[in-house]
């Protein structure tokens, strides 16, 4: 398993590599769009705040080491805190241990997918994203979160929860420059929005991916060390017992001789 989540993993970061910069030039940009024209209501903070959607990504399988338990409570303890300020809280999930967790937590997600992350493409993030804005335009919530393990290396997740709407305007001492928009201002922002949003849905996917195949991987080589070390004791504890019968066979053996001198 070891080694087939290592090939895997190659294969995964390769891609998670080419849309990285992409990702993260978009999600600039978008932030430096939200600062000057915060009126549009993609950029628009809604007060007060009293309805949030999480989707969140699990991995469908186990064996990970704390992939999926260390991102699962994190946001359990998240949603606990949020709903002290945000009454209406909603999940949607990807993973079946996603799905596992909240079904024994009592609490029932919106949507749950599996299987899709072998075969996930951007075509299918566009789709999504399509979905997840035109919820937000009719209001069925105000904030919405993106719950992933961003991959650091192969032995090291980190967990992000990252607000995507409404995006927020980027913080910055330095000039921004004026947009001049053709044909229609709102139509080129939603365009831009709707294809930023689906480059960072994409991007959570494959840093999910990625990450998820790193922790088994070191999840399994940990495994086969434990595995070698407790042979060489169980080991050991057997030649010593065996050591120590033949040792008494050998007494019984020569008192037996002593006595019958």
């Amino acid at each position: 398993m070891k080694m087939v989540s290592a090939a895997k993993l190659r294969r995964a970061q390769n891609r998670l590599i080419q849309a990285r910069p992409y990702a993260e030039r978009v999600e600039g940009l978008l932030r430096s769009v939200a600062t000057l024209a915060g009126s549009h209501p993609f950029f628009a903070t809604r007060e007060p705040a009293t309805k949030a959607e999480f989707l969140i990504l699990t991995s469908d399988r186990g064996l990970c080491g704390g992939f999926n338990g260390n991102l699962l409570r994190r946001i359990e303890n998240f949603l606990q805190e949020s709903g002290t300020t945000t009454p209406e809280v909603r999940v949607r999930l990807i993973g079946k241990k996603g799905r596992d967790f909240f079904k024994a937590h009592h609490r029932e997600p919106l949507a749950v997918e599996t299987g899709i992350y072998e075969k996930f493409t951007f075509a299918q993030a566009a789709e999504k994203t399509e979905a997840i804005l035109h919820d937000y335009r009719e209001g069925r919530f105000d904030h919405f979160y993106l719950v992933y393990n961003r991959f650091k290396s192969a032995i090291s997740q980190e967990i992000r929860i990252d607000r995507i709407l409404p995006i927020e305007p980027q913080k910055s001492d330095h000039y921004l420059p004026e947009y001049l928009y053709e044909p229609d201002r709102d139509l080129l922002i939603d365009s831009l929005v709707k294809k930023g949003l689906a480059a960072l849905l994409y991007r959570a996917v494959l840093e999910s991916t990625a990450a998820e195949f790193g922790a088994r991987m070191a999840a399994m080589e940990s495994a086969t060390n434990n595995c070698t070390d407790m042979i060489y004791r169980l080991t050991l504890q057997l030649n010593r017992a065996r050591q120590a019968a033949i040792t008494r066979e050998l007494m019984d053996i020569v008192n037996g001789a002593e006595a019958l001198k």
